[in-house]
């Protein structure tokens, strides 16, 4: 069967679905990737096919479904779950009414949905882990380690990231809920009960992203020839920092790249309750924590277990003097205690993934579809060409464009073929591939055909 991902951010799920696409592969699976032209395909199509479904789009889920197709829901936001307040995860929960199976992070997020889902579902409530997170073994960091941001800013470069998407949103908090409650999976974001923590969430988030603006002086100020590099949450509006960070000449702001290809040079990691410092950690990088504020009510408390933890700039900057590399035993608890919340800490979520894939496979027919016509790829181009435009435009209006795009900038053949190369050339038993462009961004994956 025909494996089908539409990718809503590249910088932060390519990666991951391409190396699942590795392994399904390795299961005689072919995948479709791609952006909204992925879903085109779905919709369109009258074939089964397995659908993993990253969202709630219940039109896409029931289509498949009603084709005699299997949905599992694959959520890039596990650890998110564990901290949502209730009205969300009973939200997340209708999921199950349109899917299949949930893949979930870890133990723990299955033992909450399990309370919320009806209980002849609970078997499909399955521990996978999330394949992305396989790729922070410290043997992918060569894979991840990107020659220009090195060259710059050296491998010493003290790194700040930060997840203050709610308070600090591109398009604005109030467009933003206002966008969010009009669709039918979101309706949640109508509701006064979810808006007073979202409020609670932003003030939150803005004294804590003040509070991080004036670490990143400090660090400058102390090491005036060792960078500082501000890397913003993808929906946040990096202005709010280069603003009030302008002036300092080792302070550099910035979106570019994934979060991956910063950790792999940085010297060390700052985050607040960011899913990277969990990154940098599984990926050997010495981590802080910083908390400078008493309760963490609005934060990702299990984000915010991850590092040194420290509570005003002079002790971040004496924890990066005597090094801020996590003790081997340490490390160890902190993985203990992680493990119920992620599954790859025990096992490969890519590799469990695919065999779950083949068995809902075995028999079943493989549709492959093929690239778009004439008039069909001009009408892609049109849409896109149509975007760079209105990106231009002043105002909220050019900046919700530049958020679409930003999300999903043109993705080139050579990109996806040499990332699949980087990939196996880590893990070498993972199978040979062809790449079929079907449309603007949007690529056909196959097991390789033997001459």
């Amino acid at each position: 069967m025909l494996c089908v991902f539409q990718v809503e951010i590249i910088i932060r799920e390519l990666d991951g679905v391409l190396y699942q696409a590795l392994h399904l592969a390795s299961r005689g699976l072919p995948t479709l990737l791609g952006d909204r032209m992925a879903n085109e395909y779905v919709m369109h199509s009258r074939s089964p096919l397995i659908l993993f479904d990253s969202d709630q789009q219940e039109a896409t889920n029931t289509t498949v479904l009603n084709n005699n197709g299997i949905v599992l829901n694959l959520n890039s936001e596990g650890q998110g779950f564990v901290d949502d307040p209730p009205e969300m995860q009973r939200n997340f929960a209708r999921v199950i009414d349109h899917a299949t199976a949930i893949c979930m992070w870890g133990q723990r997020q299955k033992d909450i949905l399990d309370q919320l889902v009806p209980c002849e579902r609970t078997d499909d409530i399955l521990v996978t882990g999330h394949p992305s997170f396989d790729l922070l073994a410290p043997k992918f960091v060569p894979y991840y380690r990107n020659q220009d941001i090195a060259g710059r800013h050296g491998e010493d470069y003290s790194l700040i990231n930060t997840s203050f998407g709610m308070f600090n949103h591109e398009m604005g908090f109030e467009h933003y809920m206002r966008m969010l409650s009009r669709m039918d999976e979101w309706k949640v974001y109508g509701s006064p009960e979810h808006r007073a923590h979202l409020e609670r969430r932003c003030r939150h988030q803005e004294k804590t992203a003040l509070a991080l603006i004036e670490l990143a002086r400090t660090l400058a100020h102390a090491h005036p020839k060792k960078h500082v590099i501000i890397r913003p949450h993808p929906a946040e509006n990096s202005r709010f920092y280069s603003e009030r960070l302008g002036g300092l000449p080792n302070v550099f702001v910035t979106k570019q790249g994934s979060a991956r290809e910063w950790i792999a040079s940085a010297g060390v990691v700052i985050h607040h309750d960011c899913t990277t410092g969990l990154e940098a950690m599984l990926m050997d990088k010495p981590v802080l924590q910083y908390e400078p504020y008493e309760g963490i009510e609005g934060s990702a408390t299990l984000m915010t277990e991850i590092g040194i933890r420290t509570t005003s700039p002079d002790k971040a900057l004496a924890h990066m003097e005597c090094s801020a590399a996590m003790a081997d035993d340490a490390r160890k608890a902190l993985l203990a205690r992680i493990s119920p919340c992620l599954a790859n800490v025990e096992k490969n979520a890519a590799r469990t993934i695919a065999e779950l894939a083949a068995v809902h496979a075995a028999g079943r027919e493989t549709w492959l579809p093929e690239p778009l016509g004439f008039w069909e790829n001009a009408k892609c181009w049109r849409k896109y060409l149509s975007k760079l435009l209105r990106a231009r435009q002043p105002g909220r209006n050019g900046r919700k464009v530049r958020y679409a795009l930003n999300k999903f900038p043109r993705l080139h053949k050579t990109e996806v073929e040499a990332r699949l190369a980087g990939l196996r050339r880590i893990e070498p038993d993972l199978p040979e591939v062809d790449v079929k462009q079907l449309c603007l961004n949007t690529f056909l994956i196959e097991p390789a055909r033997r001459s």
